[in-house]
């Protein structure tokens, strides 16, 4: 099956061998947050195309479910990192608000949002592409 190289190459941790490259800033205090159980209800991850925003989503979001983490990173053997990173994870939804930008599409993302989660700790949702332009027509 053919996979692109970003997502065969993507980061599985927040830091080590196939952890995150050159956003140790960032990735430190997501690290420490997830291992001191101090988490936010939502984080906003921003910057240009290939700086790690989306990698970093997931990683956190394997961390909050992870079932034996170490140091705040995801172990990577357990059910719930093993379903987020084959995208089957129930109570992990990752959407394209490029493409996913209707009304109704947020309704529906609202009342999901309400329920307890399926089979992980925490539901996580991940939205990606959220751009917002403006445009001044003079």
């Amino acid at each position: 099956m053919h996979q692109t190289l970003y997502r065969k190459y993507r980061p599985r941790t927040f830091d080590g061998e196939g952890g995150v490259v050159g956003q140790e800033h960032v990735t430190s205090v997501l690290q420490y947050e997830c291992a001191h159980d101090k988490l936010s209800h939502a984080y906003l991850f921003c910057g240009p195309r290939g700086t790690g925003k989306t990698s970093c989503a997931k990683i956190l979001a394997k961390a909050i479910n992870c079932e034996h983490p170490v140091n705040g990173n995801p172990c990577g053997e357990c059910y719930a990192c093993t379903s987020i990173d084959a995208g089957a994870a129930p109570d992990v939804t990752e959407m394209d608000a490029a493409s996913n930008n209707g009304v109704d599409t947020i309704r529906d993302l609202r009342e999901e949002i309400s329920f307890t989660p399926a089979a992980l700790k925490k539901r996580v949702y991940i939205v990606d592409e959220v751009v917002n332009e403006l445009i001044v027509d003079s």
